[in-house]
């Protein structure tokens, strides 16, 4: 159970971006990560007396947790690969942009920040 826990804790800290769509998905998936720790100790809950009804119940709310997990680390992943594609898109511009007559000195200083932008955004 602990291992379970730690998995949670360690998908929500994962999820921390700046970009507010991307907050709204990381508290999305922190959330549902969290709907499915309740759905597996729900699970492992079960006992001698409970019947093969809260059984299957329980694995319905551990399968239900699950594909919400799935879902919505998939808006996550796509929203950071969109802002990825759009930083390149960005940066491709920059270059093309760049005159010919440029030396390499004022090329690496119009490039210079939007690399570095790319790198620790």
């Amino acid at each position: 159970m602990f291992f379970v826990a730690g998995i949670l804790i360690l998908g929500c800290a994962v999820a921390g971006c700046v970009q507010p769509a991307q907050e709204r998905a990381e508290a999305e998936l922190c959330r549902d990560l969290e709907a499915l720790g309740v759905a597996l100790q729900n699970l492992q809950s079960v006992n001698a007396t409970s019947s093969v009804g809260d059984i299957r119940d329980a694995q319905g709310e551990v399968q239900s947790a699950r594909e919400n997990v799935r879902s919505s680390a998939g808006r996550l992943a796509d929203i950071r690969v969109n802002e990825l594609t759009a930083a390149y898109e960005e940066l491709s511009q920059v270059v093309q942009n760049i005159p010919n007559s440029a030396n390499v000195v004022e090329i690496v200083q119009t490039i210079r920040p939007k690399v570095q932008a790319g790198t620790t955004g």
